[in-house]
């Protein structure tokens, strides 16, 4: 039976909706097995364009489906606020916004980017997010998606989850952005298969079949 006077109130905060499914859906899965409060809170809800050439990666209805599929399978609420992609700003505005979420949801735990990423809406998020949950006991940061980004901060986890358990549907979480996995895999990379990787390595790290690694902003017991 689930002790409800434990259970915790878990928001995840990502830039672009497969940023929190890449990066923290099994530790999400395990809350909820839990049986804690979890809301996904996405910054932007536009389609996807390279930044460069221009072309349209996810149209808006990619975007909207995917996402609710990935969310139905880890469960919890979803919230997409509306910043444009490629254009996430460190403002007011929003963190402002993700205060409100933080507030409206009583958190009392917190999963967002680390500041050591390399994308510019997963920084600008990083700061908003950290900056909106200076009263919130417990946040923890996850790791960018496993393609090739150099940073010259490299995560360093200070906190495992285990997720053996969570792994195959964490897979499942992933596919449903089949957008992003066709994406990548025309330049050659298999997002699935480096998930994995990255989950058996840092299992090994901590001594389980698959683990997602964090680095721990604050933990308050």
């Amino acid at each position: 039976m689930i002790n409800n006077l434990n259970k915790k109130r878990v928001v995840a905060i990502g830039a672009h909706p497969d940023d929190i499914e890449f990066g923290c859906s099994g530790t999400l899965m395990r809350h909820r097995k839990a049986g804690d409060e979890i809301t996904m809170v996405v910054m932007t809800n536009s389609k996807s364009v390279d930044g460069v050439t221009g072309k349209v990666i996810r149209s808006n209805d990619e975007l909207f489906q995917e996402t609710k599929e990935a969310a139905d399978i880890i469960g919890g609420r979803l919230i997409m606020l509306s910043f444009e992609d490629l254009r996430v700003p460190f403002s007011l505005e929003s963190v402002s916004d993700v205060q409100r979420v933080l507030e409206a949801t009583k958190a009392d735990t917190v999963y967002t980017h680390w500041a050591g990423d390399s994308n510019q809406d997963h920084i600008a998020t990083y700061r908003a997010s950290v900056a909106a949950a200076r009263y919130v006991k417990n946040v923890y940061c996850y790791e960018q998606i496993p393609i090739p980004r150099h940073t010259e901060n490299e995560m360093k986890p200070t906190y495992y989850s285990d997720i053996s358990k969570e792994f195959e549907d964490k897979i499942k979480v992933a596919n449903c952005h089949k957008s992003q996995i066709d994406k990548y895999a025309k330049v050659g990379l298999d997002v699935p298969k480096n998930l994995k990787t990255l989950a058996m390595f840092r299992g090994i790290q901590a001594n389980v079949q698959y683990a997602e690694a964090f680095q721990v902003l604050k933990s308050v017991t």
